[in-house]
């Protein structure tokens, strides 16, 4: 089996723009009045949009499987608990070189995916307690996941252990 280990990188506006966007203010403010500022994200999908809790639990910095959702800019911004890694790469048709991965620490950051962008099911805490998020996807798109839909329309899942690779980050 081939080893792939990747430095984790702090996360900034520019070194995130190929995979996607902070979910944090930007430029002018979209609305608000004289005591509160408010942005439009731009969030998208092509259904009723699913927002979650989710709780990721530490675990080893071993990477096996990865994603990419076609038709919704995926959104996760962090509640409480440790900082987290998600290892992604940008958007591409074919499941991305390990080596073109980044593991990024969102240091409490929202962010907000591309469509297309490679990424870790799942963040993996840097710390013994585990991360909490508020999770902003689409529901067609994790049903298909979650159902275990045989040949999903919506999303690619790569297996990297099968692929004969092992990616750790750290």
């Amino acid at each position: 089996m081939r080893e792939v280990r990747l430095p984790i990188v702090p996360v900034t506006a520019e070194a995130f723009a190929p995979f996607g966007r902070l979910f944090a203010p930007s430029g002018a403010r979209s609305f608000g009045r004289d005591n509160f500022d408010g942005w439009i994200m731009p969030f998208r999908a092509e259904g009723p949009a699913r927002l979650q809790y989710v709780r990721y639990k530490p675990r080893a910095n071993t990477v096996e499987l990865i994603e990419q959702h076609l038709f919704v800019t995926e959104t996760r911004q962090q509640i409480s608990g440790p900082h987290c890694v998600l290892v992604m790469a940008p958007p591409s048709p074919e499941p991305p070189a390990p080596e073109a991965m980044t593991a990024f620490d969102l240091s409490g950051y929202g962010i907000m995916l591309h469509p297309g962008t490679w990424h870790s099911i799942d963040a993996y805490p840097l710390g013994p307690e585990p991360g909490d998020y508020l999770f902003l996807s689409e529901e067609a798109t994790v049903a298909e996941l979650f159902d275990g839909t045989p040949e999903p329309k919506r999303s690619r899942v790569h297996n990297l252990a099968k692929s004969g690779v092992r990616l750790s980050f750290g």
